[in-house]
């Protein structure tokens, strides 16, 4: 993996770790240290849930085994994405460079995020009257989707798949 991949994955945790303390920073103030949501428009609301499952809180659980194994697995899964991508990225279209580099930052700072905490921070509700999306989210929920939806994008286009 060259310079510029680790630069990029590591602002991207960064931007991820930093969007987390600042949105603690800004719900705690502006309730006076009592966990409560900001409304910030008519469709987004910021709240702070720590969730200790994965997507959607699957496996969310205050057993000790469930979360080494959510650890575990999510940690399986990220030497994986990275071993693709080492192997492969010289090789890559400059699509499918972004979508890993996405991927590997947003799965990083979650990870991170859960190895100290043992949950991850998320905070993004998105709603439109009484219509809500089915989950809350983070800056790095965000980086790992668009990277999810640029490879799927790259895979359809043409490009072969890589093991």
């Amino acid at each position: 993996m060259d310079r510029l991949s680790i630069l990029f994955i590591s602002l991207l945790v960064l931007t991820d770790y930093m969007s987390k303390l600042f949105i603690k920073s800004i719900i705690l103030e502006a309730n006076q240290f009592i966990e409560k949501s900001v409304v910030v428009n008519d469709y987004i609301i910021l709240s702070i849930y720590y969730n200790k499952g994965i997507a959607f809180s699957f496996l969310d659980s205050d057993s000790l085994a469930i979360n080494y194994f959510v650890i575990f697995l999510v940690a399986v899964i990220i030497l994986y994405l990275l071993s693709i991508f080492i192997k492969n990225n010289k090789n890559f279209n400059k699509l499918e460079y972004s979508s890993y580099i996405l991927i590997l930052g947003g799965a990083l700072g979650n990870f991170i995020d859960r190895l100290f905490n043992q949950s991850v921070l998320d905070f993004i509700i998105i709603h439109y009257d009484d219509i809500y999306f089915p989950g809350i989210f983070n800056f790095a929920d965000m980086l790992i989707t668009i990277g999810v939806l640029l490879i799927i994008i790259s895979y359809l286009t043409g490009r072969k798949k890589y093991d």
